[in-house]
């Protein structure tokens, strides 16, 4: 089979193989070889010519011009059977050349939809999912489905049978391993433990959400895992009580002073050391008009630091002060969070540590989302899985999308 394409191909016959029929329409055949091919059947050698097949192609992108293939048919003199020529570009039995169908599978792997690709090639949108499964019912049962050793486990919301599914990512290689399709403790725990005990055994690391069901998982069913809690998780935690504070004080003041509020959150919610000089203005400003205000966002600024710790003996000062902190301003919404990261901070240390976080697998789930969102969702929970694995998957979407800007 050639690596050029359809049309390569059809410019590199010779002139006398092609004929313009009409502007739109373009007729060839294949060169005669110097022997004629042998009978399958009987294995004579003395086959001759017998006709020529008009064949229509299909499926060849950008283009409005029409293909017909003349396949040159032979006929045994002894045994009477009838067999086409060999057909480099295209497979017996189809009508589109190999390229073409390549062509129709890799344009899954990105954010568009079936009926998208299937008007670009002029095809139906069912001869679309048909080539597809077909080219991942055969990547299935070579595929590797041993389990990483540092994994990732996040929820994500498919609505496809279930409500919920999970992924299960590789962050050592950055790739997704499987989608399970429930989340429902029976289930979970069901596919999990259909890996063989040794695949659980090799995952050293488990990268999660502050979920305490993911929790209790990890470690009834991979035993040699430490756990680690995604720091964008725990620092949101601190976030979310800001962002609540505010917009408790914001309401108390006076009308004319709330343009000094306008845009805020951004201000507030960021790390003071980065901001500009005149959004460092803005936030004394807000501050000044609240007390409550001043200590919350202390205490985020605080909290925030905790995660630039470089050893176990600062990561534990850090709390220390944090937590006395908390004790002294006596926030209701600050002590949750420190009750919260009280609960995992053996987790959070383990990913300051580490440096690993799921910050991949919530680029992850934002994709599956576009995904769903542009199809208008999935219906079929088989289709649903290898469309989402082929994506994520990608190696030429991969390398674009991490080139630098």
């Amino acid at each position: 089979m050639p690596c050029k394409d359809f049309n390569t191909y059809l410019f590199s016959l010779p002139d006398d193989c092609k004929e313009i029929v009409t502007d739109e329409c373009i007729q060839f055949h294949l060169p005669q070889p110097a022997e004629n091919p042998s009978c399958p059947a009987c294995g004579a050698t003395h086959t001759r010519v017998n006709d020529y097949h008009k064949q229509i192609l299909r499926g060849i992108p950008d283009t409005a011009t029409q293909y017909i293939y003349r396949v040159r048919r032979y006929r045994c003199p002894f045994c009477g059977k009838t067999f086409p020529e060999e057909r480099p570009f295209i497979d017996k039995y189809q009508r589109m050349p190999h390229r073409v169908i390549q062509s129709i599978i890799s344009e899954h792997g990105e954010l568009v939809t079936t009926s998208y690709i299937a008007h670009k090639h002029g095809i139906s949108p069912s001869t679309v999912m048909r080539h597809f499964a077909k080219s991942q019912e055969a990547h299935e049962e070579t595929a590797n489905h041993n389990l990483p050793t540092i994994l990732s486990m996040d929820e994500f919301r498919g609505n496809v049978g279930a409500k919920y599914q999970v992924v299960l990512n590789d962050l050592e290689h950055r790739s997704c391993c499987a989608i399970l399709k429930d989340r429902t403790t029976e289930n979970l725990y069901k596919t999990i433990l259909e890996y063989p005990k040794e695949e659980r055994e090799k995952v050293l690391l488990a990268s999660i959400d502050l979920c305490a069901f993911f929790h209790k998982l990890i470690e009834e069913c991979f035993p040699n895992a430490e756990i680690v809690a995604d720091k964008f998780h725990a620092v949101r935690l601190a976030n979310n009580a800001l962002d609540s504070i505010r917009k408790q004080e914001q309401a108390k003041i006076d009308s004319s002073d709330k343009k000094w509020f306008k845009n805020s959150r951004h201000v507030l919610l960021g790390r003071k050391k980065n901001l500009k000089e005149k959004d460092k203005k803005k936030l004394a400003k807000m501050l000044g008009f609240s007390v409550k205000l001043a200590h919350a966002h202390e205490l985020k600024e605080d909290y925030f630091s905790i995660f630039d710790s470089k050893s176990r003996q600062e990561y534990k000062k850090k709390l220390q002060d944090f937590a006395d902190k908390v004790e002294k301003y006596d926030i209701d919404e600050f002590r949750r969070v420190l009750r919260t990261t009280q609960q995992w901070k053996e987790e959070i240390w383990l990913g300051i540590q580490t440096g690993y976080n799921n910050g991949f697998t919530e680029g992850c789930n934002n994709t599956i989302k576009v995904l769903k969102r542009i199809c208008y969702g999935f219906r079929n929970i088989v289709n649903f899985r290898r469309r989402i694995l082929f994506i994520l998957n990608n190696k030429l979407r991969q390398a674009r999308r991490s080139q630098p800007a």
